[in-house]
């Protein structure tokens, strides 16, 4: 793990392990989105009536 980048011997071109582990969490997330047909961002949901309002003031004390 100290060997943060390297060079390689054949053609010269430098490697940095982070940027390289970056791309691979990238690809497989996309991967994994793709198989299992997820949307990246679920539709907004609205709240139920119970769980509207300010919690710990009773209903009626409100303004409307």
């Amino acid at each position: 793990m100290h060997v943060r980048e390297w060079t390689c011997p054949a053609c010269g071109t430098v490697h940095d392990r982070d940027v390289n582990a970056a791309k691979n969490v990238k690809q497989a997330a996309r991967l994994a989105v793709t198989a299992c047909g997820a949307k990246v961002r679920p539709e907004p949901v609205l709240a139920q009536r119970e769980e509207t309002g300010s919690h710990g003031i009773p209903a009626g004390s409100c303004a409307a």
